[in-house]
């Protein structure tokens, strides 16, 4: 019983932090799956400015800008500025880890240079979180007209080939 009640605290007390100093997630849920707990939401982009980005696949990304939860739920609007938000806190991982891997598979977009694409991956930063254990939040807006596509988002998060943790979020219109 005493892992159980050090566990609801931290989860307590995870569901109260910023997502990042540049993102204002107000989370107020977490769920709980095969050691990681986590939340989600539909999300909104408010202000901020384009800039030149030659990492990016389109070449441009947005900074200054904030995230502002809108409602737990895995539907999202195809309306510019709207996205979806995941953090986890993963009470299986050592706490020095410093990264994991997400890849995100979605219905097929053009790019502006004729790339179809379906598949998106990357690396994210962990922090240390609550009671120790690593954290890391993703999200993703639609602000460009080729991501407007209906259809299902598959968020996998995996760490050293090991899937961590998935969830689907669907677009619509």
């Amino acid at each position: 019983m005493k892992l159980n009640i050090i566990t609801l605290s931290l989860v307590a007390l995870f569901t109260t932090a910023n997502v990042t100093a540049n993102e204002e997630v107000d989370l107020d849920y977490l769920r709980a799956t095969e050691g990681v707990s986590h939340s989600h939401a539909h999300i909104q982009r408010i202000g901020g400015e384009i800039v030149d980005d030659p990492g990016s696949k389109t070449g441009s990304s947005w900074i200054n800008s904030t995230l502002s939860n809108i409602e737990e739920t895995n539907r999202i609007p195809l309306k510019k500025g709207h996205g979806f938000h995941v953090q986890l806190l993963m009470f299986k991982l050592p706490v020095e880890t410093k990264s994991i891997q997400v890849s995100m598979t979605h219905p097929a977009m053009t790019l502006p240079d004729g790339q179809v694409l379906k598949v998106q991956s990357g690396s994210i930063p962990t922090q240390t979180g609550m009671g120790a254990f690593p954290e890391a939040s993703f999200s993703y807006t639609l602000d460009e007209d080729y991501e407007l596509v209906e259809g299902d988002w598959v968020l996998t998060f995996s760490h050293q080939g090991d899937e961590l943790f998935r969830i689907t979020f669907t677009t619509y219109r």
